[in-house]
């Protein structure tokens, strides 16, 4: 765990597995980063694998990350889960990964790049995306790259070329007591990033070439702005995808240049029809919001 400052430092050749599925927050360089990480660097060839926020700079983060690059590597995500009952739920396995941080929760992130696979063994992952798989209750992302490979060949939700979900909500203190993460901007802010992605995902939904879709969360789901960002991306096999988003309630995209081809076709609408919302897993057993809410 990182309560400091990790900075001006390169990690290469990191290969690391854990498959305990009470295991949390798996990094190349920091497991869980509660202070600072900026101008780390993560080359060579490494290979990181965890069922729960696995990322190739840090598992977990909720502060902030900035000048980061990440080349070279691939993101195992370990683990099954199970949503025949109809509704997805945020899951503790299974769950978030990607080439930077597998699972950001407030903070912010700024200027990253990212190259390399997001891959996911099991059946149903949720959160996957390039630079993360969570970005959430974030003010800002801004100013990153990604070039990423996502593979889930047994379906999956939320999912995107540069992250799996995101989103603010309109109360930004709401989680200050139980998460301790505040955020002051809504929706929250996407501006300036740029993906290429390859999306082999077959049966997978809430999948966007950029952001796969926001979180129910107390009571409504978090939301997103993106703004001057860019996306070339091939996706196969996904459900009702979108070119920029798999499923943006309450959000705005503006200034997005995204060219995304489905299956071998123009995918030409920004934002796909995934009607079953993607669901916080703190609070399922208090409330069962209706499927099909927009």
């Amino acid at each position: 765990m990182n309560l400091g400052e990790v900075k001006n430092l390169t990690v290469q050749n990191v290969d690391i597995r854990c498959e305990n599925t009470f295991s949390m927050a798996i990094g190349g360089v920091v497991g869980y980063n509660m202070g600072l990480i900026h101008d780390v660097t993560l080359t060579g060839t490494n290979q990181i694998a965890g069922v729960n926020a696995t990322g190739g700079i840090a598992g977990g983060s909720m502060q902030s990350v900035w000048n980061c690059t990440v080349d070279g590597t691939v993101i195992y995500v370990l683990g099954d889960n199970d949503f025949s009952s109809g509704r997805i739920i945020q899951a503790d396995i299974a769950e978030c990964g990607g080439l930077v941080v597998g699972g950001f929760f407030g903070g912010t992130i700024d200027n990253c790049t990212a190259r390399g696979t997001v891959m996911a063994e099991g059946n149903e992952p949720v959160g996957l995306g390039g630079i993360a798989g969570c970005l959430e209750m974030m003010d800002s992302i801004t100013n990153c790259t990604a070039e990423v490979e996502i593979i889930s060949e047994k379906g999956g939700h939320a999912m995107g070329g540069l992250c799996g979900f995101c989103g603010t909500h309109s109360i930004g203190d709401v989680a200050l007591a139980t998460e301790d993460i505040q955020s002051s901007v809504y929706p929250g802010m996407i501006e300036n990033c740029h993906v290429t992605a390859s999306m082999s995902v077959p049966g997978a939904t809430h999948v966007g070439g950029l952001v796969g879709t926001g979180l129910y969360y107390y009571g409504e789901e978090t939301a997103f702005k993106v703004a001057n960002c860019t996306v070339n991306a091939e996706i196969t096999g996904a459900v009702t995808p979108g070119a920029v988003a798999g499923r943006a309630v309450n959000s705005v995209i503006e200034s997005c240049d995204a060219q995304v081809m489905l299956d071998g076709e123009a995918l030409t609408s920004a934002i796909g029809e995934t009607s079953t919302m993607y669901e916080s897993g703190d609070q399922f057993e208090e409330e069962t919001p209706a499927d099909d809410a927009a």
